[in-house]
């Protein structure tokens, strides 16, 4: 049986939503920062990219703003590495540098990145 989005109440699409970035996105940040090493190839990070959006699918959760600074980090970062190409991801510094600045936010190593304004897909 389908299972809708209408199915599910709006205050337990934010409960669910905000444990899934709780759960997933160190994990995620952790592999971030692994690429960011060069300790993991590229295909790894589309991988856990993939992961992620895989799960928040099987949530059914409509899109829109996030629940707070950390679920937008979170979505900003995922956006950003779907949006770019290998070489733009290693090779920029100003995109390797937002990569940074989000992985660490997400692993309480560093600020919240004012820049980092993701939405929920």
């Amino acid at each position: 049986m389908l299972k809708l989005v209408a199915d599910n109440p709006e205050q337990k699409n934010d409960e669910l939503a905000g444990e899934h970035v709780r759960q997933h996105a160190p994990a995620f940040a952790a592999d971030v920062i692994r690429y960011i090493l060069q300790q993991a190839p590229y295909e790894n990070l589309k991988a856990s990219c993939r992961d992620q959006f895989l799960e928040w699918w099987q949530l059914s959760i409509s899109g829109g703003p996030p629940e707070d600074d950390y679920e937008s980090v979170y979505w900003y970062l995922l956006y950003l590495i779907e949006s770019r190409r290998e070489d733009e991801l290693r090779g920029n510094r100003f995109v390797n540098q937002r990569l940074k600045e989000c992985a660490c936010y997400l692993i309480n190593k560093g600020k919240l990145p004012r820049f980092a304004r993701g939405i929920r897909p």
